[in-house]
């Protein structure tokens, strides 16, 4: 996996809960690399704008396609 790549969540654990982020929440990774295998996801609210959380995880499955790197825009 890469920055800007669009994952999903595929497990519901309570350490994501916490942070309002559920099974099968899409988020795009925010970091180059990961680091002791897991991976800095930004995950954003249904609108899309509104940020979620942005928590290490690892149990994600890329989706298909790549964001935009918008985030020096």
């Amino acid at each position: 996996m890469k920055d800007n790549d669009e994952v999903k969540l595929i497990v519901e654990k309570k350490k994501y809960a916490r942070e309002g982020v559920h099974k099968g929440a899409q988020g795009t990774i925010c970091a180059p690399r990961n680091i002791y295998g897991q991976w800095l996801v930004d995950f954003r609210k249904e609108d899309g704008v509104h940020a979620l959380a942005c928590i290490p995880v690892d149990e994600i499955w890329k989706l298909h396609g790549r964001r935009p790197n918008t985030r020096w825009a």
